[in-house]
């Protein structure tokens, strides 16, 4: 066991110390639970997002299916090399509990078959139900990767500040409650033995008093 100072100084620095840490530990469960809060409010947007995006990705397939077998790979490839483009995007933050969560800006995704590249009149509508299908999957992807991103950051940081409450619960505090304790153990101990002496000085000096004042005591002459 770890030797300690017994002194009252060290005992009101364990105490202290260990209010201190209370409070800490109280802070990161409020940051826990705004974080928790957050992240139940993205995790549901990414699920619900998710499913979505895999009926997207059927119905995508599908129309591609059709498209293939309509008007050729080559009618497609071609189609797809002429509505390819860039799309801006913009990711913003914002802090939540000292997180920083965000949202993904972008340019719209979904295009009318004038914009895409091709002479709607020249091309079979079957190519633009497939470019229609996999730019609304497109949208949705983009839409949620922020929220992805923000769900993996909470997430990481709800675990980190777990662990934080749990070490100060399970440790810290235990640890400098039990330091007090042994401390205000010694104390008590020392002022016990500490009257016991000053009772035992007492009683020898009665002790001698009564001695020097009995009936067979001798003065001399002055």
């Amino acid at each position: 066991m770890e030797s300690l100072i017994a002194t009252r100084s060290e005992l009101l620095d364990r105490r202290r110390r260990a209010v201190f840490v209370a409070q800490g530990r109280d802070l990161l469960k409020d940051k826990r639970t705004a974080l928790v809060r957050e992240f139940r409010h993205h995790r549901t947007e990414l699920l619900d997002g998710l499913a979505q995006l895999r009926n997207l990705a059927v119905q995508a397939h599908q129309r591609l299916d059709q498209a293939t077998a309509v008007c050729g790979p080559e009618a497609l490839a071609s189609g797809g090399l002429a509505a390819a483009t860039g799309i801006g995007a913009d990711l913003q933050s914002r802090s939540v509990a000292g997180v920083q969560v965000f949202e993904l800006r972008h340019d719209p995704v979904r295009r009318n078959p004038a914009t895409r590249g091709w002479a709607p009149s020249l091309v079979s509508t079957h190519l633009d139900s497939v470019a229609l299908a996999y730019e609304e999957q497109l949208e949705w992807l983009l839409d949620l990767c922020a929220v992805e991103l923000s769900v993996r950051r909470l997430a990481t940081e709800i675990a980190r500040t777990t662990k934080q409450v749990n070490a100060l619960d399970n440790i810290v505090l235990p640890q400098l409650h039990d330091e007090a304790r042994r401390i205000t153990l010694t104390l008590d101990e020392r002022e016990r033995e500490e009257h016991a002496r000053l009772r035992r000085a007492r009683t020898r000096r009665a002790a001698r008093d009564a001695a020097g004042t009995g009936p067979n005591r001798t003065w001399s002459a002055a």
